[in-house]
């Protein structure tokens, strides 16, 4: 008995540690004060969660209407409530192996059940700005969407396509088909040798644009750790590990030295 109460304070209090280090910057910031370093500067040393259930672009249903109702916020919240736990229903332990290409399914992983619901962490409401909530993460243009892809843009793909690069499946779908093939190109494939896969993809950068720019949010891994020093923030990301170093008050380097993530000053 003594250890199992022992257990539960102990888990109370890793669970109540983590909460105060992810909450600390955000109570500061209610109570007015900006916190500041040993030399006055602001200081923006912590962990933060950017997990939202808020889209990048927005759903349409909504138009050009920004702000969500209070309904429609607590609406979506217990949609994915509901979501998440009837997918964390166990799988039947007799069921058959997957068909070919997939089942079909559109979540993640190529159709392959890779990422179920166990590994979701995408946050648990919507994102509120002064007391708003927000129907989208794109607030220009007005509609909350990315505008239609350019004439410049179809061109390079194309240029691309003909160059023999294999033409990107729509929707970025995987039916476990060789779809390039069927498109008149010759092999090599884009799955035929490992250093022509992606690097998020091999989990050597970030996927899903969590390291920026911009930095926003994802499936799961949506901690952010700031560190700060006189002259320098850095940004950690929880996707893989990045390291972005914003180097403050300084000038672009050289265009003859290349950085990893790009040369970031403030």
């Amino acid at each position: 008995m003594d250890m199992k109460i022992s257990k539960k304070r102990s888990t109370y209090l890793l669970v109540t540690a983590i909460a105060g280090l992810c909450i600390a910057p955000i109570s500061l910031a209610q109570n007015g004060e900006i916190p500041r370093t040993a030399n006055g500067k602001p200081d923006f040393s912590g962990t933060y969660d950017v997990s939202t259930l808020t889209p990048f672009q927005r759903p349409s249903q909504f138009g050009n209407r920004l702000i969500l109702t209070n309904d429609e916020a607590f609406g979506i919240a217990n949609a994915e409530f509901e979501r998440k736990e009837e997918n964390q229903v166990g799988s039947d332990p007799n069921r058959s192996a997957p068909p070919q290409g997939g089942d079909g399914s559109t979540g993640a992983a190529g159709n392959v059940g890779g990422y179920n619901t166990f590994w979701v962490d995408n946050g648990t409401d919507v994102v509120r700005i002064n007391g708003e909530f927000r129907s989208s993460i794109i607030t220009d243009p007005l509609n909350g969407r990315l505008p239609p892809v350019t004439d410049a843009l179809r061109d390079a793909r194309r240029a691309a396509l003909g160059a023999g690069e294999a033409p990107r499946r729509e929707g970025g779908a995987n039916d476990g088909t060789a779809y390039w093939l069927d498109a008149g190109l010759e092999a090599p494939g884009p799955y035929d040798n490992p250093e022509n896969r992606p690097f998020a993809e091999r989990c050597i950068m970030s996927f899903g644009s969590t390291a920026g720019p911009p930095m926003l949010p994802a499936l799961y891994n949506n901690h952010k750790r700031i560190v700060q020093t006189e002259d320098t923030i850095l940004i950690q990301i929880e996707m893989v590990h990045e390291a972005r170093i914003v180097r403050m008050n300084a000038e672009h380097d050289p265009s003859t030295i290349q950085k990893w993530l790009g040369d970031s000053i403030g």
